[in-house]
């Protein structure tokens, strides 16, 4: 089966994948981008296992060193404290590798008995959902696809966030809010639970414009979630800005290459394969495998290269 939620309505999502989950056989797969809506998507989906019993947890991260004939003996392993547990399995890339997706459709065909294993993946691109493992999910199990909010909704996803903080606010404040987060709704979000908590003489009186701008700060072009959005914008020198401050504020490398990573899979093939395989070296910069050489250089060299008109060589 297949849930596609609607990122507009997050209030729902609880009681969609609880239905969605009476038809799911120990697998659940969720896959999408945006990290506020596939995390809040996730916490809905634990807190309904959690009813159905699944109150142990473990979580793994895959890499290519993966090692996925011991895992799968691990996880269906009894627990001393839990007749039944949630596996909860990242795949950052969102390709498995042979071995991997063997031991996936192993676990859909015969899911072991009181494991629930639930797989994150990035948004799936046309080839990795028709791939068997995934297909087979489909199938036999559950797949939630978590879209991206579009950006004519911002406005009233951000006046629905407000509601549930018990907030207004004027339609100028709100289109503010909208520009200075351009999408990024992780950073709209910690605004409105920043202004939810601030004390506020008339309570009742909608948030204002200056109020806004006075109690918000600029998160769009500095937040390390909107920078894959950023390179692939075409502006090379908001990127450079972008990439210079997330170092000054000590952003970690290797969640600046996920971010980019997941924005340049989305660009023409021609466009994404040496966008990645440029991200991959950064990486082993970022490692210490390629001494001598500057990751954040790397990274602002890939910026302007990005910025180029597609036909520049």
């Amino acid at each position: 089966m297949q849930l596609r939620l609607d990122p507009r309505r997050g209030e729902t999502y609880e009681s969609e994948l609880a239905r969605a989950l009476s038809g799911a056989h120990g697998v659940c797969a969720v896959s999408g981008d945006d990290p506020l809506l596939l995390s809040e998507a996730v916490d809905a989906l634990r807190r309904v296992l959690k009813r159905l019993g699944f109150t142990e947890r473990e979580t793994e991260t895959t890499d290519r060193s993966f090692p996925w004939a011991s895992w799968v003996a691990q996880a269906s392993m009894g627990s001393l404290f839990a007749e039944q547990k949630l596996i909860e399995l990242r795949l950052p890339t969102g390709k498995p590798g042979v071995e991997g997706a063997k031991a996936i459709q192993g676990w859909v065909n015969a899911p072991p008995g009181g494991r629930f294993l639930l797989l994150h993946l990035p948004r799936l691109d046309g080839p990795g959902q028709k791939s068997a493992w995934v297909q087979a999910i489909v199938s036999q199990s559950l797949l939630v696809i978590v879209p991206d909010l579009p950006p004519a909704d911002m406005p009233a996803w951000i006046q629905a966030r407000l509601a549930r903080q018990n907030l207004t606010a004027t339609p100028e404040a709100i289109r503010w809010l909208a520009q200075q987060c351009e999408g990024n709704l992780t950073a709209a979000h910690q605004e409105i639970l920043k202004l939810g908590a601030l004390p506020r003489s008339q309570p009742q009186r909608p948030i204002d414009l200056g109020e806004m701008q006075a109690v918000s700060s600029d998160h769009a072009r500095f937040n390390p979630f909107s920078l894959g959005e950023v390179l692939t914008s075409g502006d090379a020198r908001r990127s450079l800005r972008v990439i210079r401050t997330l170092r000054e504020e000590g952003e970690p490398l290797p969640l600046l290459i996920w971010s980019a990573a997941q924005a340049c899979r989305r660009l023409p093939p021609r466009r994404a394969g040496p966008a990645l395989q440029a991200l991959s070296r950064i990486d082993t910069m970022v490692k210490g495998l390629a001494y001598g050489q500057d990751p954040w250089m790397a990274l602002e060299r890939l910026a302007l290269t990005l910025a180029q008109p597609q036909g520049t060589r």
